[in-house]
């Protein structure tokens, strides 16, 4: 076993330090050029001034409002708010000079045109999401235009108006606070609303997804095909090297060595076409993944890639916990899952360690103008080896882990025999009284039914002894009846008799 492991370590280092130089030190810097806070502009960056597209970032120029400048100026000039002397600054209601003397003696303006609400913090708002033509209707709003002196539009600048125009900068809010309440009112009809910011979100994601998924895709595939190539090259070089005795030609040894790795590559564009669909797949739910991270955070751009890179071990791990191959065990799965995190972890660690290196590398002068080059080399080879390092020490760690256990688990699978044993003793024992009591339970119905039937004899019984009486008592009363029938009958015949006599005298 340790054998194994140590021919598996040193195949491992070789792979995974030709895997890292290909991948993410390699053909990632060439295809991508990642930035902070990801691909797709969040509001939560756009707050900090971080954005994905140049045409997002605050320009002054693009918010164009000359005309509203004009037009509000003659307004002023019409309803006696400003003439040639004074003006009434707008902030305070005071009256104050129109012009000034500027540090070189000329006249300039004292009287400016101040955004209530500052054009940058509307640009964070959202104002970043607008084309040209809606920030320059958002710049001139006049409801956000206000008139006040240089000195307080210095002292103003981009701060927010609920501050900079406080009691605590000796405003008064009586005054102040309507006029920021109508400037904000004003600004939130030119920001997008909750469905055109999602809209525009969706389109962006859309956008940017299908991109990573093309060059993510590319990636993978070119990978595969680039480390199946390098892979041919060192075994041929080695078997070349090693078989110097050989009858044929170098020539010739050569050529078939180039066809090998060939044919050797030319097997893999199947498994390349598969990568490509993973990886795309991957480069789009890690694009996806990084815009909802940065709607909280904002990431650096080595996170980003971190993000990128380190989806592809994100999703084996996830995989292998979800649905696992049929068959696998519980330890294959344990050792895959924990091989997949180490992955992410020593490859975050050696990206985040390479701006380090690089950075070292620059402080060199002689080494400064290849550091861009060396700094991905060394980190590659470096995390090549500290990914295999470390996946042999999963292997030699569940390894002794599963050896240290296995006495213990033959006792506990002997004991688990015997409580099966025992538990189906019981088992015997209570099916034996389950029958005793079904039996007990039909002797008490047969009972019952007796005791039912009894009753209904002891019934019957009552009711024929009281028809018997009933009967009695009747053929007692036909006895008397009988009697008194007999008695006057005789007294009849006596009567008759006496009758019959008397008539036999007379005659």
């Amino acid at each position: 076993m340790k054998e194994q492991r140590t021919q598996e370590l040193l195949d491992h280092c070789r792979n995974e330090a030709l895997r890292q130089l290909i991948g993410p030190f390699g053909l990632s810097p060439a295809m991508f050029d990642d930035i902070e806070g990801g691909n797709v502009t969040t509001q939560h960056n756009a707050s900090q001034d971080i954005y994905a597209k140049t045409s997002e970032k605050y320009n002054r120029d693009d918010y164009d409002y000359q005309s509203a400048k004009r037009n509000k100026k003659r307004d002023a000039v019409k309803n006696g708010d400003m003439n040639s002397d004074t003006f009434t600054d707008a902030y305070t209601g005071e009256k104050a000079p129109t012009k000034r003397t500027t540090s070189s003696g000329k006249q300039g303006m004292n009287a400016e045109l101040d955004h209530t609400v500052p054009l940058k913090q509307t640009h964070k708002e959202g104002g970043w999401m607008l084309d040209g033509e809606h920030r320059q209707a958002l710049a001139s709003d006049d409801k956000n235009l206000n008139y006040t002196t240089l000195e307080n539009n210095r002292r103003k600048s981009d701060a927010p108006a609920e501050e900079a125009l406080s009691s605590q900068h000796g405003y008064d809010e009586t005054r102040t606070r309507p006029l920021i309440d109508d400037a904000r009112t004003a600004i939130d009809e030119h920001l997008p609303d909750t469905q055109e910011r999602a809209v525009y979100h969706a389109k962006e994601l859309g956008k940017t997804g299908a991109r990573e998924f093309g060059k993510m895709g590319m990636r993978r595939a070119m990978g595969l095909l680039l480390h199946e190539l390098v892979s041919g090259i060192f075994s041929e070089i080695k078997t070349v090297l090693n078989d110097r005795n050989h009858p044929d030609p170098l020539l010739d040894r050569l050529s078939a060595a180039i066809k090998r790795v060939a044919t050797r590559v030319q097997n893999k564009f199947k498994d390349a076409l598969g990568e490509f669909f993973k990886g795309g797949l991957q480069g789009f739910i890690s694009n996806l993944l990084t815009f909802l991270i940065n709607s909280l955070i904002t990431t650096s751009a080595k996170v980003v890639t971190i993000i990128r890179e380190g989806m592809h071990q994100l999703w084996d791990a996830l995989k292998m916990m979800l649905w696992p191959p049929e068959g696998m065990s519980r330890e294959e799965r344990l050792r895959a899952i924990t091989k997949s995190v180490a992955g992410l972890f020593t490859l975050g660690v050696g990206m985040l360690w390479e701006e380090s290196l690089n950075a070292f590398l620059l402080s060199i002068p002689p080494l400064a103008p290849i550091a861009g080059f060396i700094s991905p080399v060394i980190t590659g080879l470096l995390t090549g080896l500290a990914t295999a390092l470390l996946m042999y020490a999963i292997d030699s760690l569940i390894d002794w882990m599963l050896d240290k256990g296995t006495a213990y688990l033959n006792g506990q699978i002997e004991a688990l025999e015997g409580y099966q044993s025992l538990i189906q003793r019981t088992a015997e024992h209570i099916d034996v009284q389950f029958q005793l009591s079904a039996s007990f339970k039909a002797s008490l119905d047969i009972n019952e039914a007796v005791k039912h039937r009894l009753s209904d004899a002891d019934n019957a019984m009552a009711n024929a002894n009281l028809a018997a009486a009933d009967t009695r008592s009747a053929q007692d009363e036909t006895l008397a009846s009988l009697d008194s029938a007999t008695r006057t009958q005789q007294e009849v015949n006596a009567k008759l008799s006496r009758l019959l006599n008397r008539s036999h005298k007379e005659t």
